[in-house]
């Protein structure tokens, strides 16, 4: 049988097995945590994955971002994530999403049991936050740089939100474009991350301690979170999920990279304008020019040290 050596762990068995095989979960972002996720959920029995993902696959990306191959660059990550993992389970139930989540879709595609957080900004996180609390979705925190992950199960009128800990994107430092990424940590969070999940599906006592691991030193930290008398979210004050914080620009971590939005691209005509200056890389999904990665739907994706370079290029390159 496909799961046994899973269904004998005691903590698990032949009811808990079931449990998992009836489930939905979501995953936001199929990066370095979400695609390793992915198939740890897929190899586990998981019935039906939701993935959303904005991005295409980048060589950069196959130092850490393990589901991946060569053969999957310039290729939108969850449509390349979704061919891999029915090839490991083909049973599974997945729905891939090549979206930009934002407040105006959240609630057309963020659904199901349970929500993994493997996102790149942190903007999107108190979004996703706002959106569980409103729809009591369970979801876990999850975030790498360098050697050090974190990890935080957040239920709904039972834990504290993300709000409680992190009160806006500013008060964070540090970035992996500025740290790196060891490519075991990713590996070791997404575990981490999938066991909690496991836990909350198979209604089992889940950490409620905000975990902090450091791979490199092999030092776990737990830290006991308190709610925030003070928190909006808790409130239900959604500034976020409102469009009130909304914002056109939006550092995405790991990459380098800038996402803006607004432009109306036909690819076609796009290509033909750039290739009087350089090289042009045009599929079905995305335009790729110099530090430019234009895509259909209208985001605009740049390589830039900082959110005036990049609209600089993009004016330079994309301006009339």
């Amino acid at each position: 049988m496909r799961f046994q050596q899973q269904i004998i762990f005691e903590k698990i068995g032949a009811e808990g097995q079931k449990k998992l095989q009836k489930s939905t979960v979501c995953i936001l972002g199929l990066g370095a945590l979400g695609s390793r996720a992915a198939e740890l959920l897929t190899r586990a029995g998981i019935g039906t994955l939701i993935l959303i993902d904005r991005d295409v696959v980048e060589l950069l990306n196959l130092q850490r971002q393990t589901l991946y191959t060569e053969q999957d660059l310039n290729l939108p990550k969850v449509y390349q994530a979704a061919i891999h993992l029915k090839q490991i389970n083909s049973k599974i139930k997945i729905k891939p999403f090549f979206k930009d989540i934002n407040y105006t879709n959240i609630e057309s595609f963020v659904k199901g049991d349970l929500v993994l957080d493997c996102t790149d900004n942190l903007e999107t996180r108190f979004l996703l936050n706002e959106h569980c609390l409103e729809k009591e979705i369970p979801w876990i925190f999850s975030s790498v740089l360098g050697s050090i992950g974190m990890l935080f199960n957040i239920i709904p009128k039972k834990t504290p939100c993300f709000s409680c800990i992190f009160s806006e994107p500013e008060d964070i430092l540090g970035t992996c474009d500025t740290e790196g990424i060891l490519n075991t940590t990713p590996t070791l969070i997404s575990a981490l991350q999938v066991t909690e999940a496991i836990k909350i599906l198979t209604k089992q006592p889940y950490a409620k301690e905000l975990l902090y691991y450091d791979l490199w030193k092999h030092k776990l930290t737990k830290t006991k979170i308190k709610k925030n008398p003070k928190c909006n979210a808790c409130k239900g004050k959604y500034s976020y999920l409102n469009g009130e914080k909304n914002k056109e620009v939006i550092k995405l971590c790991g990459t380098n990279s800038y996402q803006l939005k607004g432009y109306k691209p036909d690819l076609k005509k796009t290509a033909e304008k750039l290739e009087k200056i350089d090289k042009v890389i045009v599929n079905d999904y995305c335009l790729l020019f110099k530090e430019l990665t234009i895509l259909k739907d209208g985001r605009v994706l740049i390589k830039a040290k900082s959110e005036k370079e990049a609209k600089e290029l993009y004016s330079k390159y994309l301006g009339d």
